[in-house]
């Protein structure tokens, strides 16, 4: 992430928000926060997982940040069913990184 937007990001706090998001720059304007998540039995939907991700961008709704995002590792599936299903409901970044540390940008 630190190539995707020129800056260190580290765990840390946004003012008004009492929640440590995993990818804070020094001055704020960039918060995120990082989920690996799979499919339930590794072939279905996971609603519970839907609405933690629900819940993360609320959080960042509420911060002053610039630019907020969630990055998710292991199952790819996971944030594209997310997006397929509730996309228009965000203008927040998705972010997907693979194994093999590749960044994609999912919407």
């Amino acid at each position: 992430m630190v190539r995707e937007f020129g800056t260190q990001l580290l765990p840390g706090r946004v003012d008004g928000v009492p929640k440590q998001f995993d990818l804070v720059s020094g001055d704020g304007r960039i918060a995120g926060d990082a989920k690996y998540y799979t499919a339930v039995n590794g072939t279905s939907l996971p609603p519970a997982k839907f609405a933690t991700i629900a819940e993360y961008l609320w959080l960042l709704e509420k911060t002053k940040a610039r630019e907020r995002f969630l990055i998710f590792g292991n199952d790819r599936r996971v944030p594209e069913w997310w997006l397929d299903r509730h996309g228009d409901l965000t203008s927040f970044t998705f972010y997907y990184l693979s194994d093999g540390g590749v960044l994609e940008r999912l919407n």
